[in-house]
Order: structure tokens, then sequence, then C-alpha cells
């Protein structure tokens, strides 16, 4: 009879067994091929683990490229029974920049040091790639063979929106990929809550993203010149961008956050402060001194987010621009549209300043995605979180960022984002959900064995549905 889980650790690969050894040094060389986007450069790494997967016997595997360099891999194991249901495992083999000079490592040295591998990719999200594979290749070796059909797929460009990747899957290659559930990247995390947290967060759904450039006209000349405040364009474009600062965007008591509050770990007055437009921003304030990401863990669930991000005006600093273009990344709730931004602007600039202004959008638009909790494959993932962690509850969480999800379901599909890490004790939990953007990235392999563990009983569950 298997042990029963006490805790959160991996009893099934320990991370001295050679099957993490071997995991390990999967990922590190993974990591050792830059995947930088731009420009990519999929391919090679595509192809790296499709010679993985074919050395342990897996005949359909195909690498499909949108575009020279961008690869995108799919394996599909084909189960014995046509009507049962189909599983697709994905990742995105592409990754952020990473400057060196601000690294303790090189971040594409892959280096495995103590308890951890380190470089661009660690986290975000050749670890889910290796984990997803691996899960398949163990799983081959012992003889099972799936009841439904499993697929793989590491994919090109998720960084710069999947465009190249399952985005462009999905128009050309859409019964390659098409599956009754889809696992992805977006969450996982265990919530540090309490003595023994047993919160972990789900990505059920994204954040609509609707780019936007604002454009204000004015007199030019030389910058010797003097200027009439009124007629000069900077000037304008400043008044509108304190406007933007100063303007409190409105809560909004979503099915999200409302999802959220049922199943999180928490008081009642505590759920009930959480659905609360009065209290909510009170009580993150009270939150966020415990654990200070509280706040940008809850309010993408209930508030639209416009932030500035890129500022246009002359080229030369002795010309007064003739025009003034301000750009702003603006990601909304479900049902909200570019209509809400301009409600947005006309509230917060008033009637004079917002007739100044051209709107342009910035495409493509991506309207905001939402799975329900009221799914079985839902409970069949947390029965699975529980046979590794007694107790385990799944959390639903709208993300505020995008990922690959979008486009299954934008067609109806459904598509979690888990890849469940426990609690890393050696760095604190902002750092952690920080890291995979940022400098010094890298994976406990405590965490990696973890994932690894998730996918061998996920694919094993779904022969008994």
């Amino acid at each position: 009879m298997e042990q029963k889980r006490i805790d959160q650790q991996s009893l099934m690969f320990p991370i001295n067994s050679k099957e993490i050894k071997e995991a390990a040094q999967f990922l590190s060389d993974l990591i050792k091929i830059n995947t930088t986007n731009p420009p990519g450069n999929e391919t090679e790494a595509a192809e790296f683990c499709a010679r993985v997967l074919k050395e342990e016997g897996f005949e359909d595997v195909e690498l499909i490229e949108s575009a020279p360099g961008r690869g995108n891999l799919i394996v599909i194991w084909h189960g014995t029974d046509p009507t049962a249901k189909s599983l697709l495992l994905l990742a995105h083999l592409d990754v952020v920049p990473a400057d060196p000079s601000n690294w303790e490592k090189d971040p594409f040295g892959g280096e495995i040091e103590g308890e951890y591998i380190w470089g661009r990719g660690s986290m975000d999200i050749k670890n889910m790639v290796v984990a997803e594979a691996m899960a398949c290749i163990l799983l081959k070796r012992q003889g099972f063979q799936p009841k439904g059909t499993i697929k793989l797929a590491f994919t090109a460009d998720e960084e710069r929106g999947g465009v190249m990747g399952v985005g462009y899957l999905t128009e050309h290659y859409w019964e390659k990929i098409n599956a009754d559930y889809i696992i992805n990247e977006g969450g996982g995390f265990l919530i540090p809550l309490g003595k023994n947290p047993k919160d972990y967060v789900v990505q059920t759904g994204e954040k609509g993203v609707f780019r936007t450039t604002l454009r204000v006209r004015g007199v030019g000349g030389h910058g010797s010149f003097p200027i009439k405040k009124s007629e000069s364009a900077m000037y304008k474009m400043a008044k509108i961008c304190q406007k933007i600062i100063e303007y409190k965007y409105p809560i909004e008591i979503t099915p999200a956050i409302k999802e959220l509050a049922d199943k999180i770990s928490l008081p009642g007055f505590f759920k009930k402060i959480l659905t609360s437009k009065r209290f909510l921003r009170i009580g993150l304030k009270i939150a966020d001194k415990k654990m200070p990401v509280m706040s940008k863990v809850v309010l993408p669930f209930v508030m639209d987010v416009l932030n500035p991000t890129v500022f246009k005006a002359s080229e030369k600093v002795n010309v007064i621009p003739q025009q003034v273009e301000l750009s702003f990344d603006a990601r909304l709730l479900p049902g909200h549209d570019r209509g809400t931004i301009e409600k947005y602007l006309r509230k917060a600039l008033g009637k004079k300043l917002f007739n100044e202004l051209e709107i342009i959008p910035i495409e493509p638009s991506q309207p905001a995605t939402m799975n329900s909790t009221e799914n079985p494959f839902w409970n069949t993932v947390e029965e699975v979180l529980n046979e590794m962690h007694e107790g385990a509850k799944m959390v639903p969480m709208l993300s505020s960022g995008s990922t690959d999800s979008k486009y299954f379901r934008s067609k109806g599909g459904y598509a979690l984002g888990i890849c469940p890490m426990k609690i890393d004790p050696n760095i604190s939990f902002g750092e952690m959900l920080e890291m995979a953007h940022g400098k010094n990235e890298r994976i406990w392999i405590p965490n990696l064995s973890y994932g690894l563990e998730f996918f061998y009983r996920l694919i094993k569950k779904m022969n008994t549905l």
C-alpha cells in the first residue's frame, strides 16, 4: 500500500532518486538552449525535446515551424479508447530576456548547485516542459498505456502573445492540439496562509488585453521659442498623465472573486471583506502588512488596470513636438472592452481634456476568458493534489497576465493553469513570484519533483474517468 502523505514532500520521486537527477539534467540542458524572445529561436529547443521523446519510444512526434526558427513540438500518445477523455499538457519553450550583469550566475548556464537549478526558464516555464515530458517518459518505461489520448505541446512565442506558437497552431493545426482538457502554466503556488497551508492557486481565467495609444496635438516649433502652455502637446499630455495617476478605478465584485472567496481557507469574516466593495481596499491594506503580495494577488480579480508604459514625443531635444503619444497596457475584467476604457478616460480627464484626445487601439485585442470550477476535471485535479497533500484545496484565480490558455478558452476549451509548487523555505513567497521574469531565476529541485509527480499521477488518473 502506498505511503500516506504527511507533508508536501514528494515521496514518489525523492530528490536524490535517479529519476529526479535525470529530470534535473534534462532541465539544465534545456535552459542552456537560449530561447530568449525576441527573437525566440525555439526550434533548437523543440528539436532537443523531440530527440529525447523519440529515444523513449514516442512515435507521433511532429515539429511545426510557424516561421524559420519558431518551432512548436506536438507529441501524441494515442489512447486505447477513442471515446475516452483526452488531455493536453502544454508549456512554452521561449523565455524573457535576462541581463547577465544582474545575475549571480549565468542565466543560460543551467547550473545545478545544491538543491537548485539556475537559469532563465527554470521557473517560467521550462521546468513544466520537463515535468510533463518526464511524467510521460517514466510511465511509458513502466509499460503504462493511456485509455484516453495524451498530448504534449511545447510551443513558441508565449512571452510575446503566442501568435507564432499556440495562436498559429489553433488556426492551422487545431485537430492536433485540441483536447477535452488542457493543463497549462499560470498557477500551482501554495498560498502561505496559516501554519499548515493547503490552498493551491489555479488559473481559471485571464483578463482581457486592450492596449491603447493616446495622442494629443499642439503647436510645434524651435525649442528656443516661448510657447503657450495651453498650446503645448507636452503640457497637455502631462496633465493627462497626472489625471490618470490620480484616478481611482472602481472595484467590481466579479464572479471570479466570489469563487475565490468560496474556496480559499479564510475565516468567514475575511471572505465577506473579499466580496465587499466598501471594505475590500481597507482589508487588503491590513493584509499586506502580514503578506505583502496580497493586494497584487487579489486586486486583479476586482478592478481593471491601465498602466502607462510608452511615452513618445520629439525625436530631437531642440524641437517642440506637434504631437505627443502615451501608450498603456490595459488589462480588463470579463465583460469589459474598449468602451470601458473610454468611460474611464472621460471620468478621469473631464470633458475639455478628453476632447483633446485621439484614442488609438493597439491590436490585436483579446477579451477576457474564463472557465468555471463547476467541471468534473476540476474535481479530478483536486483529487490528484489530495493524493500528494492531504487536505489540499484548489483556489481559482483570474490572472492579471496572459497565457496561451486564452486560445483554448476562446474556442470553448477547458484549461486550468497549474504546476504545483510547495513553499520554498529559503526564499520569500514574494521573491518566488517575482523570480520568473526577474533576476537569479532558479527552481528548488523538490518543486521540480513535486510537479513531475503531479503530472505522473494525473495521467494515470485519466484512465479512471
